[in-house]
């Protein structure tokens, strides 16, 4: 595909915008779908509810640039530790790599620009467009079907039938630019039995101000077990929007890490569908906005077959003037039975303008069920940090160890390729 750029995000700029690209109908169909929807939407308002704490108001959306760049796509070695790895500078891929023997069984790790250019077989195609429709049709505001539209970039993971990697796959996106656009889309797909885990990591330049307006689709199949990772550190001037859906099949597992740091503002929403009979979901986030940051995280745990399990657990730290937001809802169809799911979320207050909003929701339509929830927004104990201090800790010892301990139970199950990161930036927010 050749350069292009849209300087505004009119319904007329993208209708011109999805013409010209000649794309093949997986990928078409389902601009076209977001388009119809976003046609008949306005931006959200404080009117929205899950809005209401986050308004986006004073944003001229239609006044972004967005752009797709092809990238060189050069092939390196393959990293220790890692089953495969893309890394995108802005649209363009700039290095891919994939572990010796995977390729020969069937594994995928492909972007979005060269699934374009080379084609999918028309089994995985049809497996992609099912998982981007299924993100269409869980959109309920503009913002996230404009992504749908939008899609810049991004990256497709499928690991076929019973093949499990120990290893994670690394995707990386380094944004840099002023008043852009970027809409990357993550597709992963794990076939029946089959496990894998995908970490990624969106990362910004120390000046400009991007909007990225990300989306993340993740297919289990029957048996099968997918983690995945994310991390975000943006710089202060830029917004993030990340809307994401995990459809789990019968006996299915899926593990979503959310590890949010960066940006001006940044809205994510992560939706487990319990799919199958006995599918089992694990949603873990970890937050710590300063300055005058403003994070708002929504978690979904929906029950839609019998038999089924889930647990949430977002934990925040909040200090100086900045402002966190967490919506989190487990709702259960009249169809499933026995389901049970649980919801914490947990606040640190550590700045005395510092402000957490911790709303935790049951929606049951249903008899023979076992939900709850919990939430706390408080300060560090004062008497673990006596206690540290009579060990020999001082004061600032004692609070950043109590902190690190904190985050752990989530950041614990990172893996290492992104972890260190992680804690250097704990530490550093820590120390301030």
């Amino acid at each position: 595909m050749s350069e292009q750029t849209i300087h505004d995000s009119s319904v007329e700029s993208l209708e011109q915008f999805i013409q010209s690209r000649n794309e093949p109908a997986w990928l078409a169909d389902v601009r076209r779908a977001a388009l119809e929807q976003f046609r008949d939407m306005e931006w959200p308002t404080a009117q929205d509810e899950e809005f209401r704490r986050s308004d986006v108001s004073s944003y001229d959306f239609d006044a972004y640039t967005f752009e797709v760049v092809p990238g060189p796509r050069a092939e390196v070695e393959n990293p220790v530790g890692q089953s495969g790895s893309l890394q995108f500078n802005g649209t363009s891929l700039v290095r891919r790599s994939l572990a010796e023997g995977l390729a020969e069984k069937g594994v995928q790790l492909i972007s979005l620009e060269e699934a374009l250019a080379s084609g999918l077989s028309d089994d995985l195609a049809e497996q992609v467009r099912s998982a981007l429709l299924a993100g269409v049709e869980n959109a309920d505001n503009r913002l996230s079907l404009w992504h749908y539209a939008t899609i810049t970039h991004g990256a497709i993971v499928f690991v076929p039938r019973f093949v499990e990697l120990k290893e994670p796959f690394v995707l990386s996106f380094d944004e840099a630019g002023t008043d852009i656009l970027r809409s990357p889309q993550i597709i992963a797909i794990a076939d029946e039995g089959a496990r894998f885990s995908v970490v990624s990591r969106v990362r910004g330049a120390e000046e400009g101000e991007v909007l990225i307006n990300e989306g993340v689709d993740v297919v289990v199949g029957n048996a099968g077990q997918i983690e995945y990772f994310g991390m975000q550190n943006v710089n202060i001037d830029s917004s993030v929007i990340s809307n994401g859906v995990a459809t789990i099949g019968r006996d299915a597992t899926f593990r979503g890490y959310a590890a949010v740091f960066g940006g001006m503002f940044s809205k994510y929403r992560l939706d487990a569908v319990m799919a199958g009979e006995g599918a089992d979901a694990f949603l873990g986030g970890v937050y710590f906005p300063h300055e005058d940051q403003h994070i708002d995280l929504r978690t979904v745990q929906r029950h839609v077959s019998p038999k089924a399990h889930s647990l949430t657990l977002y934990k925040g730290a909040i200090t100086d003037e900045a402002h966190s937001v967490y919506q989190g809802l487990i709702s259960v169809d009249h169809d499933a039975l026995n389901t049970d799911a649980y919801l914490t979320n947990n606040n640190l207050i550590l700045g005395d303008d510092a402000q957490a909003d911790s709303i935790p929701t049951l929606q049951i339509n249903t008899d023979e069920v076992r939900c709850s929830h919990g939430s706390t927004i408080g300060k560090l104990d004062a008497g673990q940090i006596y206690y540290l201090e009579t060990r020999g800790y001082s004061p600032d010892e004692a609070k950043r160890l109590l902190v690190q301990g904190y985050f752990e139970a989530i950041l614990g199950k990172y893996p290492e390729t992104v972890s260190d990161e992680i804690h250097l930036i704990l530490a550093d927010r820590i120390g301030e």
